[in-house]
């Protein structure tokens, strides 16, 4: 019987969009050994289509705008649908993603006296959408890849190796995350070139593969991008 290869991480993140590279510089960050699954090429991921830009509350073009309007908008967009304790983090903490993006070298569009641009989109009361052009979603992956190189590159200073803590396999395919009991033990995996299956053993896993457009008929989604 063939021998499959397997390796030990601390966190496994399935989706290299938006969602699992900040993800997995959060891990990285706190230590954590961690690996990216990225089903296509690095930098392919859904997220690049955004082009409308970031809500977030900053009050740059309307100073009347704050975290409880915003989190009144997301709540009544949603038809109150939403959860609300993520509708209320997500309008709390966007602000400080922002500028968070911009020190990790985001480059918005600026306001004449020189602050983050912020435009109106539909459902928000204020100008609330800090943006790149119309180019918001390949410019946010774009600081996220390069955020995800420099930390490699401090490995590699450290440890000598580029993937020493934090590694992205590319073009491979989870099918399936492994449970120990009633625990996560990692995830099965096969890499799509060569047909190879693979194991990565974690005791997290964190599952960032978007695609809920394909919920739909018609999506502006690509076909690939499946969940």
């Amino acid at each position: 019987m063939t021998q499959l290869e397997r390796q030990q991480w601390d966190v496994v993140v399935v989706g290299a969009g938006g969602a699992g590279l900040r993800a997995a510089i959060e891990a990285r960050e706190r230590g954590r050994r961690t690996a990216v699954i990225c089903k296509s090429l690095f930098g392919k991921a859904h997220t690049v289509m955004a082009e409308g830009g970031i809500a977030a509350s900053m009050g740059n073009v309307n100073a009347g705008d704050n975290w409880q309007v915003h989190f009144r908008d997301t709540m009544r967009g949603g038809k109150f649908l939403n959860q609300w304790r993520m509708a209320e983090l997500h309008a709390r903490e966007a602000p400080e993603r922002v500028w968070e993006l911009e020190t990790w070298g985001a480059l918005f569009d600026r306001t004449p006296d020189g602050r983050i641009s912020q435009r109106n989109f539909g459902g928000h009361e204020y100008p609330r959408l800090a943006h790149v052009g119309d180019r918001t979603g390949l410019e946010l992956i774009r600081t996220l890849q390069q955020k995800i190189v420099s930390l490699q590159q401090q490995d590699k200073r450290e440890f000598g190796d580029y993937e020493a803590r934090l590694k992205v396999f590319q073009e491979c395919t989870v099918t399936r995350v492994l449970k120990d009991g009633e625990r996560v033990s990692g995830a099965f995996c096969y890499e799509r070139e060569s047909g190879r299956f693979f194991v990565l053993e974690a005791p997290a896993v964190v599952l960032a593969t978007g695609g809920i457009g394909k919920s739909f008929k018609v999506t502006s989604n690509s076909w690939e991008y499946t969940g």
